[in-house]
């Protein structure tokens, strides 16, 4: 796969919808506070339409999962052979790229919950700046070793064009 001017994409992806379970388990629960608030009224007698509740639930649900789903396809991953990306947003764009030669360092980091699922975050310590808009973590993806050993070898193969090509001329007698 080609990216710009020549570039080739190495991986891309999204968050796993498995990184959004909490977001969704979250934002469902509390969906349903109107039908919990109408069961504890019918319980204590007083007779309410369940119309309102149950209309007020179902637009909650829906939008848990509409917001759910748009924030995760509208966030994408990218690593070519010459930067990485992180791009997010529909209406407003939030673009961050560095370029390859600036990764110092890539890490995994995985809690229990994301060990279990097969998800976890790769972050790429850049050199140069700690500064919030310089964090370049892809937070959830799904098989995230596999990355990490991409751009292992990906940073080796590299290396090993840079110690195969030939060595740079002499400067210049003064």
């Amino acid at each position: 796969m080609s990216g710009y001017d020549g570039e080739t994409t190495v991986w891309q992806g999204h968050p796993s919808w498995k990184a959004m379970l909490l977001f969704y388990v979250k934002w469902t629960l509390i969906s349903l506070i109107p039908i919990a608030v109408w069961v504890v009224i019918d319980v204590a007698g007083s007779s309410v339409s369940t119309t309102y509740f149950a209309v007020a639930t179902i637009v909650m649900l829906v939008l848990t999962y509409v917001i759910g789903w748009v924030r995760r396809i509208t966030t994408r991953y990218l690593v070519t052979d010459r930067r990485i990306q992180i791009r997010t947003g529909i209406a407003t764009r939030h673009e961050r790229t560095t370029h390859i030669d600036r990764v110092q360092n890539v890490n995994l980091s995985q809690s229990l919950l994301q060990r279990i699922l097969g998800i976890g975050d790769v972050d790429w310590d850049t050199a140069g700046t700690d500064a919030p808009e310089s964090d370049f973590t892809f937070r959830g993806i799904d098989d995230p070793s596999a990355l990490v050993r991409l751009a292992d070898r990906f940073n080796l193969e590299a290396i090993r064009a840079g110690a195969a090509a030939p060595p740079a001329p002499p400067p210049p007698a003064t």
